[in-house]
């Protein structure tokens, strides 16, 4: 993945809400461009999340969370492990999209950003 074009196209950025589990647009339809501090290029422009966003995520997490503590650590463990080899796998992508939106370096991005994940 040292190929930025390859590193877009295996894990590209997402620019909606996630919200129970779905990439969804906000509910009022405003957006933001995000910008690199660096040169102070736009790298996306993404979905702002409003009041009402935020109510129907707090909701939806509150129940998924009455599932969650309910489920054994066996599956629980199989899950999070799942997820951090999910991070592993994309994580030259994490490191560079991070990198762009903070202006940090990769290497600071990948090593403490991600090292600590």
């Amino acid at each position: 993945m040292n190929n930025p074009t390859d590193a877009q196209t295996e894990l590209p950025i997402r620019t909606q809400l996630f919200i129970n589990n779905e990439w969804v647009d906000a509910k009022s339809k405003i957006t933001f461009d995000t910008i690199n501090p660096v040169d102070e290029t736009k790298i996306a422009t993404v979905h702002e999340a409003g009041q009402e966003d935020v109510d129907l995520a707090v909701e939806v997490a509150t129940n998924a969370f009455k599932t969650w503590k309910a489920t054994d650590g066996s599956t629980r463990r199989n899950l999070l492990l799942k997820l951090a080899d999910l991070i592993e796998q994309n994580r030259d992508r994490l490191a560079e999209v991070e990198s762009l939106d903070n202006g940090k370096p990769k290497h600071v991005a990948h090593a403490a950003d991600l090292g600590f994940t």
